[in-house]
């Protein structure tokens, strides 16, 4: 099911940015499988029509979004708060234009690129939340958060869920107390959650909205676009729960934010409805590649690894703070996500979403590189 798949002339970022430095990429959160076939083919058979003109979300698919909350989350959710976006990105950097009121924006670190630039390509201060690894477990300092939450100019706290790049998930007993400083604090919280169905050990998943203490000033974010590989279709949602906050962001995205395409929504439909046995396989298969990259990764000197409950991206650490490992990594022929992007210049991430076969040929040139250099 998860064979190899060339992606040769599909002007595939991942595999045209560095081709011409021979370099094998293991860098954007994008995988190298196969989408589902029921996706497939219902792509081929819209395409077959010849007209692809302007389409808005019908009732089907916010029915598919209310149905996958309610099987994967145990949430119910109304129809009516579902806002389909061309994307996760262009949708945190809105909350940062309604919600951020041009002050203080919370954003944990390390953190991907996109979501550590909003507040202030939005015109707000960026507050970093340093996220370290405390009890066995990455976690930032609650003292610290609380003392952000309570600056009179603190309005948003951004939030990402599971993390990216650590692939850690917040317990639930922890988005509960976030909700509660956040309520307290009155600070809006905005949660990508683009990652919380790709958890690979069974471990919960709470959505910031389905938290009453939080539901009235939180936006959660998803799409089917990581789980089921269709982020190319640019395709997204914001369930936003209070009438008022989704008045505002509509308000503000209209005539600046285009629709989502209309391939991105099908395949959304298509994935929620469609998909579920597809999905456990995957889960299952990413799990085996996670354990193939830690039982590579933690054999080598100076590198470290500590798998986490989600997501298909391995984040790895350098245990020599003197040692970054992106050149190195670059060195074995390997293209990461270099530290520096996410704010930690020391340590790489490592997509670990593709076939094993292709995921062994890395490790293995990331292994002799490593044993040649020792």
């Amino acid at each position: 099911m998860f064979s190899k798949v060339n992606r040769e002339n599909t002007h595939a970022i991942k595999w045209e940015k560095y081709k011409h430095q021979s370099l094998f990429p293991m860098w954007v959160a994008d995988m190298d499988l196969a989408s589902p076939e029921p996706i497939q083919n219902a792509l081929v058979e819209r395409m077959n029509h010849p007209v692809y003109g302007y389409a808005h979300p019908w009732a089907s698919l916010n029915e598919s979004v209310v149905n996958w909350c309610a099987k994967q989350y145990n949430w119910s959710i109304d129809p009516e708060w579902i806002v389909w976006m061309p994307g996760v990105v262009p949708s945190f950097n809105l909350a940062c234009e309604v919600y951020g009121k041009k002050g203080r924006v919370i954003v944990q670190t390390p953190n991907y690129p996109p979501m550590l630039q909003a507040a202030k390509l939005q015109g707000c201060e960026s507050v970093e939340l340093p996220v370290t690894w405390q009890n066995a477990q990455w976690q930032w300092d609650w003292q610290t958060l609380e003392t952000e939450l309570s600056h009179p100019d603190c309005h948003l706290f951004l939030l990402c869920n599971p993390m990216n790049p650590h692939g850690a998930v917040l317990s639930a007993e922890d988005i509960h107390k976030l909700a509660q400083l956040c309520q307290q604090y009155e600070v809006v919280l905005c949660s990508d959650e683009i990652h919380c169905d790709l958890i690979l050990d069974g471990t919960l998943h709470v959505p910031v909205s389905s938290i009453k203490a939080i539901k009235d000033q939180s936006v959660t974010l998803m799409a089917a676009s990581k789980t089921f590989n269709v982020a190319g279709f640019g395709c997204s949602f914001a369930i936003i729960p209070n009438a008022s906050m989704r008045r505002a962001w509509q308000a503000r995205a209209n005539g600046i934010m285009p629709d989502p395409n209309f391939a991105g929504m099908l395949a959304a439909e298509v994935a929620f409805t469609e998909c579920h046995d597809w999905h456990k396989a995957l889960l299952t298969h990413l799990k085996n590649n996670q354990k193939r990259v830690a039982d590579v990764i933690n054999n080598l000197e100076g590198l470290s690894f500590k798998p986490q409950a989600a997501t298909f991206l391995a984040w790895i650490e350098s245990t020599d703070l003197k040692t970054p490992l992106a050149p190195h990594f670059i060195k074995a022929g390997v293209m990461p996500s270099e530290g520096v992007f996410f704010g930690n210049p020391l340590n790489v991430r490592l997509n670990f979403g593709t076939d094993v076969e292709s995921l062994d040929h890395g490790l293995a040139m990331i292994s002799s590189y490593w044993q040649q250099k020792a």
